[in-house]
């Protein structure tokens, strides 16, 4: 895939800085979609990212990156730290450009011999060891419609307050581990963590990798489908074979809160390329005694790269809610710069 880049690189005369680069990346997707309640109509968006690196004389390497589609509401910022929206008050949930104590869309990171350490728009440590089963040969599709479905499981507890995430991680070998912390900044809440571990080993002809995770938050505040969760265990294995196919598995058991009913989820995602071509399907569901029934979605994805960075997108996603049925669509182009 050719990347055009608008790349700055400085050997700064000052003291203490060796080396900066600043590089702008962008995406572009243009298409149709529809679904179940929703006219056929034209869909499009554009993404912007600046990424900036540097390294220290005593060779600690740091850097940020802020996508511009995330890094500001949609809503206007209004002094007082709220925004406004057809004359209603609302929160600057995520705002990264107006609050420095909102993620949206930046991350920041330094790393050495000890290890990476993040802040903001980032994985929490279950989230980074797990891969979902949306994240398997996946080549995505323009309005994601294959990761959108309610049988999707995606950041497990990540966000149960406002996102912004603290994560350490590292790698020995072919194991690495990682633990995150995400603050109520409101200072009502008790504070969440998670903890994360990876195993990747090469076996005959296949790829395996392995996580396994925990994540505790105030169950004041978790939820997954409406019932108050105040942890979560899970863990994932994908083998990923010579011939272009991968597949995977994912269980996570939520913890209910104050006695309450557990939550479970499972996925099942397969992934397939040769040459160009590139499909991915997945299935999950959740269940729980406090469900009438399960909440269970597929969803479908395929790709053909067109080279150059520009690549024909499909996507399909499914919804079983117990009652009712839904189901959306896309089909489009998507660029890379």
């Amino acid at each position: 895939m050719k990347k055009v880049l608008l790349t700055s690189t400085a050997l700064v005369a000052f003291a203490g800085a060796a080396s900066a680069e600043v590089s702008i990346t962008g995406s572009a997707e243009m298409g149709i979609f529809g679904g179940t309640g929703v006219e056929t109509q034209f869909f499009q968006d554009l993404d912007v990212t600046f990424t900036m690196s540097g390294e220290t004389d005593g060779g600690l390497t740091f850097g940020a990156s802020i996508d511009l589609d995330e890094a500001q509401d949609s809503l206007s910022y209004v002094s007082g730290a709220s925004c406004i929206t057809a004359g209603t008050s609302l929160d600057c949930t995520n705002d990264a450009l107006d609050d420095v104590t909102e993620d949206g869309g930046a991350s920041i990171f330094i790393s050495g011999s000890f290890g990476t350490v993040t802040m903001g728009d980032t994985d929490g440590a279950m989230d980074w060891a797990l891969t979902d089963a949306g994240n398997i040969g996946n080549p995505g599709s323009i309005a994601d419609d294959e990761t959108s479905h309610a049988g999707y499981l995606g950041a497990y507890l990540d966000g149960t307050y406002d996102g912004q995430i603290v994560r350490y991680d590292n790698t020995f070998g072919d194991f690495g581990v990682a633990i995150s912390v995400e603050m109520d900044e409101t200072g009502t809440l008790d504070t969440g963590y998670a903890l994360g571990f990876k195993y990747n080993a090469e076996l005959g002809g296949l790829d395996l990798a392995l996580g396994l995770g925990y994540q505790s938050v105030d169950g004041n505040a978790g939820a997954i489908k409406g019932i108050a969760v105040e942890d979560a265990i899970g863990f994932s294995a994908v083998t990923t074979f010579d011939n272009g196919l991968s597949a995977g598995i994912e269980y996570t058991q939520f913890g209910g809160f104050a006695g309450g009913d557990d939550v479970t989820h499972v996925g099942i995602g397969l992934g397939y390329a040769v040459d160009a071509f590139s499909g991915h399907i997945n299935w999950g569901q959740f269940d729980s005694d406090s469900l009438a029934d399960p909440i269970s979605g597929w969803g479908l994805a395929l790709g053909y790269d067109l080279g150059g960075g520009a690549s024909v997108l499909a996507g399909y996603g499914s919804s079983d809610n117990g009652t009712t049925t839904t189901d959306t669509w896309s089909l489009g182009l998507s660029m890379s710069f």
